[in-house]
């Protein structure tokens, strides 16, 4: 009887310690830096435009998007050439307007994809996408960097949830918020220094254009998923957003696309870097 007794309180006293722990597990978020991201709190917008501009830019329609963490601005010369060095990939030409804060120019997709994996590696963040020369597939339980889709882009060059329904990102008026000819003196300039848009994004407009995620089809509008939408499931050029420091003022709308392949370079291409935003803590730990 008396091992019997025993025989229970060990079993008692394992289970109050195992629900102690429980109890005591703390939950935290990866750290986002603030001073680089926004949150874009999810919402549903207008995407495209019904006016009688390229087919590809319609029909509007509706569009629900989750939450997520986007940059400031667009990746820099300051951060890529560090990628660039650790790497030991080609180090790309100066342009006569220089690089620290300028935005990083001759990125091709396949360079912005293999940007936000080092980027994550850095930080000690999963990676967010499987790479295999050319083929990239992304991993769905990932907390890492990553591009943003092409309806995330529109979503935060309209302002998000703060939209006061400009052409442009943040204005009416091109000149605000964008470098684009007929203000650029042929060449991109430092980020940030045009006026940002209601969520505090600076050149969504103009200075560079921004490689996103999405393959392009010049009639995905009209089968897009409501909820999410990441584009097609495949496709031989990849999208790009924002018009660029050598574009009139009608490639800078927010509902403007373009598109190239996956090894495209040029100095008016670049890109910027998003991130997960998750409803629920990813990380455990238990004292």
């Amino acid at each position: 009887m008396k091992k019997y007794f025993l025989l229970l309180l060990s079993f008692y006293l394992l289970s109050y310690t195992a629900s102690s722990q429980q109890k005591n597990v703390k939950t935290k978020r990866p750290p986002v830096d603030f001073t680089k991201f926004v949150l874009v709190e999810g919402g549903t917008f207008k995407m495209g435009t019904d006016k009688p501009v390229e087919k590809a830019e319609s029909p509007a329609h509706q569009v629900t998007l989750k939450s997520f963490y986007l940059a400031k601005t667009e990746t820099t010369f300051e951060d890529y050439d560090r990628f660039l060095y650790e790497t030991q990939k080609d180090t790309l030409p100066y342009g006569t307007w220089g690089r620290g804060k300028q935005p990083a120019i001759y990125v091709s997709w396949l360079d912005a994809v293999s940007y936000c994996n080092w980027l994550s590696e850095k930080e000690k963040l999963s990676k967010y996408y499987a790479i295999n020369k050319t083929d990239v597939k992304i991993i769905d339980t990932a907390q890492g960097y990553r591009l943003p889709t092409e309806a995330e882009w529109e979503f935060a060059a309209r302002g998000g949830n703060k939209s006061k329904g400009t052409f442009f990102a943040g204005s009416n008026q091109v000149s605000e918020p964008a470098w684009y000819v007929d203000n650029s003196d042929a060449k991109s300039h430092p980020v940030a220094q045009k006026i940002a848009n209601e969520l505090g994004l600076y050149d969504m407009t103009g200075n560079v254009w921004e490689w996103v995620w999405d393959w392009y089809d010049g009639g995905y509008y009209k089968s897009s998923p409501a909820n999410n939408p990441s584009g097609p499931a495949a496709g031989n050029y990849r999208v790009m957003r924002g018009g660029a420091w050598y574009n009139y003022g009608n490639y800078a709308t927010v509902y403007t696309r373009q598109n190239n392949h996956v090894g495209f370079r040029q100095n008016s291409v670049g890109f910027r870097v998003a991130r997960p935003y998750f409803e629920e803590p990813i990380v455990k730990e238990t004292k």
